[in-house]
C-alpha cells in the first residue's frame, strides 16, 4: 500500500489493524515483570476476583493495541502521536483475538506548513466485537510533499 499523507485521510475513514492473539504465557510474563496483581498472574486468585478469571494487565493490552496498529501506522506519514485519552471498558482474557479499528474523527491543517492534525478513535475489539480498549489519539501527519 502506498504511503498515506494527511490529504489522503478523511473524516470517517476506517483503518483496521492486524488481528493479534492474546497468548496466556506472554500475558502472565508481562504481568510478572510489570503489573503483578493476583488477577493477572494466578488462575485461582483470578477466579475469586470480580473478573471471575485471569485477565490481562492494562499495559499488556496497550502493547497488543500497538502490535495490531503496526501495519496501519506503517502506511501513514506519521510524525507523532501527542495526546492520548484511554479507557479499558472490558477485560482481555487469554485466547482472545483482538483487532484495532481506527476511525478518523477530525482533521485540520497545522500552524506549521507541511503537516496536519488528525484525531482518531481507536477501538481494540475482541472476537465478539466487544471493545476492550478505546483510545482517542491526536496525531501529527505529514502533508504530501
Amino acid at each position: 500500500m502506498a504511503l498515506m499523507y494527511w490529504e489522503d485521510l478523511t473524516v470517517g475513514t476506517v483503518l483496521k489493524g492486524d488481528q493479534v492473539l492474546v497468548d496466556r504465557d506472554e500475558m502472565i510474563d508481562y504481568a510478572v515483570k510489570n503489573d503483578p496483581l493476583p488477577f493477572h498472574l494466578d488462575e485461582e486468585s483470578a477466579a475469586k476476583s470480580h473478573f471471575g478469571g485471569l485477565v490481562a494487565s492494562g499495559g499488556y493490552t496497550i502493547t497488543l493495541w500497538y502490535r495490531s496498529m503496526i501495519p496501519v501506522l506503517g502506511t501513514v506519514a506519521l510524525m507523532a502521536g501527542y495526546d492520548f485519552q484511554m479507557a479499558l471498558p472490558a477485560p482481555v482474557r487469554p485466547g482472545d483475538k483482538l483487532q484495532n479499528h481506527l476511525t478518523i474523527l477530525e482533521q485540520q491543517p497545522a500552524s506549521k506548513p507541511g503537516r496536519g492534525h488528525v484525531v482518531s478513535r481507536n477501538a481494540l475489539v475482541n472476537q465478539d466485537e466487544t471493545e476492550v480498549l478505546v483510545v482517542e489519539v491526536r496525531w501529527l501527519i505529514a502533508m504530501r510533499p
